[in-house]
């Protein structure tokens, strides 16, 4: 027999309206109130302290509260320009998350567009997304190593390369922008079921993820069995829900258009394609 959290759980999964009213704040502005207020109250303050006590707050964390977007690597795409525009909008430093000890794998949609770079073309004759791709990686060679074990087609580390295109679209971006947190996952358990219960805590007080949750067939399975199940222990334990909100309008959150790189990145690509 399901327990009350199973059965809520398979409440919210098929209703997207509950799932998104219970999971995210309804704006930037209502979670920045929010976070203010819960960084005034000294005994939530008190209780996260200690509840991380075992494997330490992130160092991004430790003096001012960040505004979160984690990508196993982040890349300079169109969803990326939308957090980075997010955060111009607000007074708060933002920070890419990033896991380069993560498996590689074909089968998630963000992975799989770190080897196989998309460029949006406008729409098509059909009405549909005009996208064109370029191949860097031998994913038979790399599926199932670690992230940072990958190569391209040329012998640029993949983690390495991506960087790169993030700093040829924003050349003034600094490094504190950025925090490999391989380590600290790996301290809070080292698998998703384990590491989401801190990762999420840290939104409690510390900062604002940006993020969607989606109910896809691709990320379905992740949203039910990992993500809720520790968004409702951090909920319980806390007494109030983590401070997350959509990156993308959930209408159009799976739009393979999120996933293509910018134009300065296309541009680059077609200037050095007889070098890759």
């Amino acid at each position: 027999m399901p327990n009350e959290d199973e059965k809520f759980i398979e409440e919210l999964v098929n209703d997207r309206e509950k799932f998104d009213n219970f999971v995210y704040f309804s704006s930037m502005e209502e979670a920045l109130v929010e976070l203010e207020r819960r960084r005034n109250d000294k005994d939530l303050q008190q209780k996260v302290e200690e509840y991380f006590k075992d494997v330490g707050i992130p160092e991004p964390f430790k003096d001012e509260a960040r505004l979160v977007l984690f990508r196993q690597v982040a890349t300079p795409n169109i969803e990326v320009s939308r957090f980075l525009i997010i955060a111009d909008g607000i007074e708060m430093k933002p920070l890419f998350f990033e896991y380069f000890d993560d498996k590689f794998t074909s089968n998630n949609e963000w992975k799989l567009y770190l080897g196989k770079i998309a460029f949006y073309e406008g729409i098509g004759k059909k009405g549909g997304a005009k996208i064109n791709y370029k191949t860097i990686i031998d994913f038979n060679k790399y599926n199932g190593k670690k992230i940072h074990e990958v190569e391209t087609h040329w012998g640029a580390k993949l983690t390495d390369f991506h960087k790169s295109l993030f700093h040829l679209n924003y050349r003034h971006i600094k490094d504190d922008l950025f925090f490999e947190a391989s380590d600290w996952f790996k301290n809070s358990g080292g698998n998703a079921e384990n590491y989401y219960l801190k990762f999420l805590a840290l939104f409690i007080v510390n900062g604002v993820l940006v993020e969607n949750f989606m109910l896809n067939p691709s990320e379905f399975e992740f949203t039910k069995k990992v993500f809720l199940p520790a968004f409702q222990y951090v909920h319980k334990n806390f007494g109030v829900k983590p401070i997350i909100v959509t990156l993308a309008p959930t209408v159009i959150e799976s739009e393979e258009f999120w996933l293509c790189q910018n134009p300065k990145t296309q541009l680059w690509f077609n200037e050095n394609h007889c070098k890759i």
